[in-house]
């Protein structure tokens, strides 16, 4: 089967609202699923919470200039390379700010008109490379940038440790983790700006902290969870209580760019056996819980999935 069946997403972010819709359309006739934004901020924001084929920024953005915007998605620890980054600009062209779109890692500038089936095809090349490394980045243990395990490695892991913990009777948790910078202390273009380079210091601080028993890996890429074997739901409100005030010491030291909250959805059975359950079914609900809990929320971060009202 493909590596993924479903159209290629395209993030158009563009200032000119004309502009924006003719992209948009242009995209839209090529088979894309666009998505589009006047704010380089939300840009950002976008590229961790989504998987895009390819993204288009305009030198009309509202708030920051593209070529910025293409130099903090780069420097990104958490951002992934294999996407085509165009940068477009309504001006006549520039070789200088031609040059300084490259050195800030896109892959494409062209002015306004747009030599659209050009484009296209380089495109097409683009995309096709990047679901094939996708494919084979799919089967990856380990995550080179945090040194935790991937969403495969943790699939890998959780139908080993399973089957030990229902031979054994063993109690088992699972906590899916969204770790953000604390909106009350810090402005919100800092947040967008800070957390793709925070978050491997934060993934850093989690496997540094975890027990040994303990398997931590990514859910996705603003993601983490970790499977804990003899645990119950009480030990794992502890675990997440732990790595919050571990989380503490670190911004309080500058190990981590910010005061951070975590936002946990956690779901834990006595006994696994007799739960009738398994550790994927656990990790579905934990991450079930946690979605449940609203991004911004004054209110308990930790939310057993056992307590979320039924639909």
């Amino acid at each position: 089967m493909a590596y993924r069946e479903n159209p290629p997403l395209a993030l158009i972010a563009c200032g000119d609202d004309s502009m924006s819709r003719a992209l948009e359309s242009v995209f839209q006739q090529r088979g894309y699923v666009g998505a589009h934004t006047r704010s380089g901020a939300q840009a950002i924001e976008l590229t961790r919470v989504a998987s895009h084929d390819v993204i288009v920024l305009d030198e009309s953005l509202e708030d920051l200039d593209a070529v910025d915007v293409c130099r903090t998605l780069r420097d990104g620890p958490l951002f992934d390379h294999t996407v085509p980054i165009l940068i477009t600009s309504p001006g006549p062209f520039d070789p200088h700010d031609r040059l300084a779109a490259y050195v800030a890692g896109a892959w494409e500038y062209c002015s306004h008109p747009i030599d659209i089936e050009t484009i296209f095809l380089k495109l097409e090349t683009f995309v096709r490379a990047r679901r094939e490394a996708a494919q084979a980045q799919s089967e990856v243990f380990v995550n080179a940038a945090t040194g935790l395990y991937t969403s495969f490695g943790l699939r890998q892991l959780a139908g080993k440790f399973g089957a030990r913990a229902l031979r054994k009777h063993e109690a088992f948790a699972c906590v899916a983790f969204a770790p953000q910078l604390d909106d009350r202390e810090v402005g919100a273009t800092n947040i967008l700006r800070e957390s793709l380079s925070g978050f491997a210091d934060v993934a850093h601080v989690f496997r540094e902290q975890s027990r040994q028993s303990d398997i931590v890996g990514h859910m996705s890429e603003s993601r983490l969870a970790i499977l804990a074997p003899d645990t119950d739901a009480e030990g794992a409100r502890l675990l997440v209580a732990r790595l919050q005030r571990e989380l503490d010491k670190a911004s309080e030291s500058k190990a981590i760019p910010g005061p951070v909250r975590l936002r946990a959805g956690y779901s834990a059975v006595t006994d696994l056996a007799a739960s009738h359950l398994n550790v994927a079914e656990l990790v579905h609900r934990a991450e079930s819980a946690l979605d449940y809990i609203p991004r911004r929320n004054n209110g308990d971060t930790v939310l057993n999935f056992d307590d979320v009202p039924a639909l």
